[in-house]
């Protein structure tokens, strides 16, 4: 009976002193998590509070899209219909010069005419001009020889043949003949001379005719550059009209397009707002939270057992060395030899 109380006493002593050297161990490994452990729970306290109070104000629900003002909209609005406006002056410049390229073609016909007409024999031209229109322009000049020799010298003939009896005579035809000749020759010359200037003037006109057609091509020409360019004008005309019109379409557009998206960020931001602040909260505060505190051993020893193992070991040593249980009063021989043979624990 003394051998398991003295057994028990003794395991339970040595539990309790192991139980308690363990304790301290872990107590001091988690000094550093205790000593942040009230400001740890101060701000998740207030944190807490916080994010309540964030998430009753709720998001900004004011205006956040400052939009365009009057003179804006005035100046897009006005830059669209004078894009309008040009786009049909555009429109009609090029309808009413559309036709320098036809205008084109007739040029380079009438240019490859002249070109033709150049290859012609001019000279022969001129000399048929001169055989035409001689004939009057002698009998002109000719006129005073003429008057001359039919008032004058082929009378006197006559006069004198007359007055000498020779009227008929072959020496009066001789003379006559002899007028006729001088007049005949003097009438060929001025003749070759007439023609001569005229073949003279008529390659002349002809080459003035053939400047003079030149010179009007090419002024057509230049005339026609000028309605090819306002056909270029016309065109560009149209095509700033269409810039101006795009223009002030695409900044009336974007400005619409800005108040939907800032209508639907706003939405958003009111449908996430609370979401947003809770994973704020999960990830800046609680997941600021000691996760691990180093390696803890569990207390595991058991008072209670190791008392009852110490009891049973001391029973179970009374009884291999202590004989049989003995009475009150019965002497063990190993306590008798352990306590210097006193009977019992010397009670």
């Amino acid at each position: 009976m003394w051998g398991a109380i003295i057994g028990g006493a003794l395991g339970l002593m040595g539990a309790n002193r192991q139980a308690k050297a363990q304790d301290r161990a872990t107590e001091a490994q988690m000094a550093g998590f205790r000593q942040y452990e009230p400001y740890v729970d101060a701000n998740l306290s207030g944190s807490s509070a916080a994010l309540d109070g964030v998430l009753s104000t709720g998001a900004y629900t004011g205006q956040t899209l400052a939009g365009p003002n009057q003179f804006q909209t005035g100046t897009a609005t006005n830059m669209g219909n004078i894009g309008g406006n040009l786009q049909n002056y555009g429109y009609a410049m090029m309808g009413n010069t559309s036709g320098f390229g036809s205008n084109a073609n007739a040029l380079f016909n009438q240019y490859q005419g002249m070109a033709n007409s150049a290859q012609g024999d001019r000279l022969a031209t001129a000399m048929d001009y001169a055989s035409a229109n001689a004939n009057p322009l002698v009998d002109a000049a000719m006129r005073d020889d003429r008057r001359n020799l039919q008032e004058n010298t082929l009378t006197g003939i006559d006069l004198a043949a007359s007055g000498t009896g020779n009227t008929n005579s072959s020496r009066a035809g001789v003379a006559e003949a002899v007028a006729n000749r001088a007049f005949d020759d003097r009438r060929a010359d001025v003749a070759l001379d007439v023609q001569d200037r005229l073949i003279d003037r008529s390659l002349a006109q002809q080459a003035r005719q053939f400047d003079d057609q030149g010179n009007a091509l090419q002024g057509a020409g230049m005339a026609n550059e000028g309605i090819q360019n306002a056909y270029t004008q016309g065109l560009n005309t149209l095509g700033q009209g269409a810039n101006f019109g795009m223009n002030a379409g695409n900044s009336l557009q974007g400005y619409n397009q800005a108040a939907l998206t800032d209508a639907q960020l706003n939405f958003e931001r009111q449908r996430d707002f609370e979401m947003q602040q809770r994973q704020g909260f999960q990830s800046g505060i609680l997941g600021q939270a000691p996760t691990n505190v180093g390696n803890i051993t569990a207390n595991k020893v058991d008072p209670y057992q190791a008392a009852l193992g110490g009891a049973m070991s001391g029973f179970g040593f009374q009884q291999q060395y202590g004989g049989s249980m003995p009475s009150n009063n019965a002497k063990s021989p190993f306590f008798n030899s352990l306590f210097g043979g006193s009977s019992g624990l010397g009670i």
